[in-house]
């Protein structure tokens, strides 16, 4: 047998190299989830809307289905786009034309898609003290050095970010962006108020530092209204915004969107290409969305909320507040666990495992890549509320034997 061609010695400058040590963790293989899956942070599979997405496709290409044209327009199929410029003006406060809307694979490719355009190697992205990996996964490949900025109940602090900013001016440093998840932030659940996000954008505009405002779970509000998104609030186009429909329809299509002014938009585009989405999906959720989505997202929260409830008195139940704090988010899919310092759940979760029970740990989502192993992230959604009483009851067992 031939000796196997190594492609290395072809690599471009651009391979992200750096990143091979992290391949298991980004693209390892889809295992089974545990019973007690605190992991999973989309909703359970009984809860997806799997009958009426097959009806909406089948409708949609019944409507379009005999035109010539049925490769993707690149930007996205312009009937969802008018669909989710009026959604976004009647639920966010957001006046945008479906013209500065692009359809992308979820909204992780429009985070990528910015990241790209914008970040050069050793360049400054200042986010939350914990975040989403996903994100922190395209930093990292495009070598931006991350800032964390310390949170409290309404999300980021703004004195923290004006003095992180003048730390990393004055280190000559290029900050090139703000990232935030204003609404249930990922994974800390807490949601800035109509205040704090006027102040943050200010000082983004005063330091002419773009923003990515990433409104991934927002819909997934079970109590409480709806807030205006920072980028309503913005007169200079200096956010851009991000959405998707992937956790509330179907996670498996990966659909979301890109809001973004022509400035930038004009420039993801070329670095998108001319691929654009996967226009049966598109189809599919569209016409989902138009015909379903309001009623699915009742049914959806409310279901959501009760596993949600079922967690906190759980918690309540099983873990005394003098050691442990959790957040207590009006939406989203997970809550926030911090246990007191000398509690290792790193430790915990090698024993968790063996009895089905998971979780994430916080140094997950850590910007730095620093073991944070007093926190975790708990998600509530796709356990069953007798699963989120046991597993809870055990993790407990674990951390008070330990």
């Amino acid at each position: 047998m031939e000796k196997q061609y190594k492609f290395e010695k072809n690599y471009s400058k651009s391979t992200p190299t750096h990143m091979l040590g992290e391949k298991s963790k980004i693209f390892g293989p889809i295992r089974d989830h545990m019973k007690y899956d605190f992991r999973n942070s989309y909703p359970a599979p009984e809860l997806l809307p799997v009958s009426n997405i097959l009806k909406s496709l089948e409708k949609e290409l019944t409507i379009v289905g005999s035109s010539k044209n049925l490769y993707p327009d690149p930007q996205g199929y312009l009937p969802f786009r008018e669909l989710i410029s009026e959604t976004l003006h009647l639920k966010r406060q957001m006046d945008i034309s479906p013209e500065n809307i692009l359809l992308t694979d979820g909204s992780g490719q429009g985070i990528h898609l910015v990241a790209e355009a914008l970040i050069n190697p050793g360049d400054a992205v200042i986010v939350d003290d914990f975040v989403y990996g996903g994100t922190l996964w395209s930093l990292r490949r495009f070598h931006a050095n991350i800032y964390g900025v310390s949170s409290d109940q309404n999300g980021m602090i703004p004195e923290k970010l004006q003095e992180t900013i003048e730390k990393i001016h004055s280190n000559n440093q290029l900050c090139k962006l703000i990232y935030l998840i204003p609404t249930f932030q990922n994974p800390q659940g807490t949601t800035m108020n109509i205040n704090r996000r006027k102040e943050i954008l200010s000082i983004a505009q005063n330091s002419g530092i773009p923003i990515i405002e990433d409104d991934g779970v927002a819909n997934m509000r079970y109590e409480g209204q709806h807030l205006p998104s920072i980028q309503s609030l913005d007169d200079t186009g200096i956010t851009t915004f991000v959405g998707s429909y992937s956790k509330m329809v179907v996670p498996g299509f990966r659909l979301g969107y890109l809001v973004a002014s022509d400035s930038i938009l004009k420039i993801i585009e070329i670095i998108k290409g001319s691929r654009g989405v996967n226009k049966f999906s598109a189809f599919a959720v569209y016409r989902f969305a138009k015909d379903f989505l309001e009623n699915h997202l009742k049914v959806l929260n409310f279901e959501l909320k009760t596993r949600r409830n079922t967690m906190f008195e759980a918690l309540e139940n099983n873990f005394d507040k003098k050691y442990t704090s959790w957040s207590t988010p009006e939406g989203g899919l997970y809550t926030w666990l911090e246990v007191a310092p000398e509690i290792d759940l790193k430790k915990i979760q090698l024993q968790s495992e063996k009895l089905e029970v998971s979780y994430d740990l916080g140094t997950n989502f850590s910007p730095d890549g620093s073991e944070k192993n007093s926190c975790a992230r708990l998600c509530f959604s796709g356990c069953s509320n007798e699963e989120i009483i046991t597993g809870i009851s055990i993790l407990s067992n674990l951390i008070h034997k330990d």
